[in-house]
């Protein structure tokens, strides 16, 4: 008998550090397994102004960053990614009870890094006919929304197919997608 992942929950300790970076404060959640989450840190400040020189830098209170593996590669993805304008495929470890298996948002959001490689995008009715629904474009923009690992699963690639950029984390922060938008493509 097969045994869904959707009814277990990660057992293991959950460490939370917060990183500084050009689109805000970004909080990584890790097990020693691999990640739970990368998010922003704080939805009150969502009139953030992206400004490329903010360096990616470990907060005070995650200095121990390096004690969590997967945490630690995640914070060295976040670096490369604005300082050397590139997007590692290979991706920070995500933990296996974080994304529910044998579902479409699952599917979509394990093809969407290949889909839309760093400085491209794609549309919400492309991706999901490579996930094999044509007309699935509204579920492609509830796997968007409910995206847990930002920039490393790169959300913000998926666009209108009018060429709109969509909203991003619910339309509260379409400055910062447009940002990263225009920041891979100056690549």
């Amino acid at each position: 008998m097969k045994m869904k992942h959707s009814s277990l929950t990660c057992s293991c300790f959950e460490s939370k550090f917060i990183v500084t970076s050009p689109i805000g404060d970004i909080k990584i959640v890790s097990c020693s397994e691999g990640l739970h989450s990368v998010s922003f840190s704080n939805d009150d400040s969502l009139q953030i102004t992206p400004d490329k020189h903010i360096p990616v830098l470990a907060k005070s209170n995650s200095s121990n960053i390096t004690e969590c593996s997967p945490a630690e590669k995640c914070y060295q993805w976040l670096k490369n990614f604005f300082s050397l304008r590139k997007a590692d495929p290979d991706i920070p470890p995500l933990c296996q009870f974080v994304m529910k298996p044998d579902t479409f948002c699952s599917k979509v959001l394990q093809c969407l890094p290949a889909a839309a490689p760093f400085g491209t995008t794609i549309s919400y009715k492309d991706l999901a006919h490579l996930c094999g629904n044509v007309k699935a474009s509204r579920a492609v923009g509830h796997a968007m929304s409910s995206n847990p690992f930002i920039l490393i699963i790169p959300c913000h690639r998926v666009i209108c197919s009018n060429g709109e950029v969509g909203n991003y984390a619910k339309g509260r922060r379409n400055t910062v997608k447009q940002w990263l938008l225009n920041f891979e493509k100056e690549s």
